[in-house]
């Protein structure tokens, strides 16, 4: 069977996300593991759930059954809070003097990971027989990533605004990531946002297990691609940061509370 329009988006994923999970493997590793967790593991988790849904869409070559296109979707939909906690976890990284205070990150983070599993439950449980029509868990689930965007890049400005006079090398090409990326990001959750709050069948998904050539190429300009910029983007600018002379490596958080085991 000839390869489809689809399954070439599968391909180029297939050939991109490695080198964004090497890369993301290789900073974790030098900030550290334990600390390195709460950074870098998200750019890791969205490069397997990328490639997880590359590998589904090939196998629905010869097997296009329901399991398989619910795999798709799912694979679709979360990626996307993997791919918002990435520039939280740069955040993380730069917030050397620990100004952002502990709950909006830990408010964003939580909201993220809300969306998700909406996200999981809402696409798992839905008819997708006649194709997928997103229903209200896919709704508030999208909702909920538009919303960590935004306090995500308040986060960022207010961040810069205050460490603007005592920024060093490696906080500055981070913030350069960030900002790099987030117009392409920004694009990426439009796409998305289109398919879940209009009936344009260009951005739906729907539409795309059809084949459509209209639909896969605004899926291919809109999702893939800015989804692969912008984590190249994070990536490039991650590695270069790590490499800088006056990288600090963040030390793990000790509860003040947490007392020694006696002796």
């Amino acid at each position: 069977m000839a390869l489809t329009y689809q399954d070439g988006i599968a391909i180029l994923q297939l050939i991109i996300f490695p080198f964004i999970l090497v890369a993301s493997l290789f900073i974790w590793k030098r900030t550290g593991w334990r600390v390195g967790s709460k950074i870098w593991r998200y750019p890791f988790t969205l490069s397997l759930i990328r490639l997880a849904g590359s590998i589904a869409t090939l196998i629905s070559i010869n097997d296009d059954t329901k399991n398989v296109r619910i795999a798709i979707f799912v694979c679709q939909l979360i990626g996307i809070a993997p791919l918002l906690l990435a520039y939280v976890g740069m955040l993380r990284l730069i917030d050397l003097e620990k100004k952002i205070p502990p709950r909006p990150l830990a408010l964003v983070t939580l909201m993220a990971f809300v969306g998700l599993i909406l996200g999981i439950v809402g696409i798992s449980t839905a008819d997708t027989t006649n194709g997928y029509t997103p229903g209200t868990l896919p709704k508030a689930a999208m909702g909920l990533f538009l919303a960590v965007y935004v306090m995500v890049i308040l986060l960022t400005v207010w961040l810069f605004y205050v460490h603007f006079f005592s920024l060093l090398r490696y906080q500055k090409k981070l913030f350069l990531g960030i900002a790099l990326s987030a117009p392409f990001l920004l694009v990426r959750l439009i796409y998305s946002a289109l398919g879940d709050y209009t009936s344009n069948q260009t951005f739906s998904m729907a539409s795309l297990a059809e084949n459509n050539h209209t639909s896969l190429t605004a899926y291919l300009c809109m999702s893939v691609l800015e989804e692969i910029i912008s984590m190249v983007l994070a990536m490039v600018f991650g590695v270069s940061a790590i490499l800088e002379s006056d990288f600090v490596k963040p030390i793990p958080q000790v509860d003040p509370e947490e007392k020694p085991n006696d002796v």
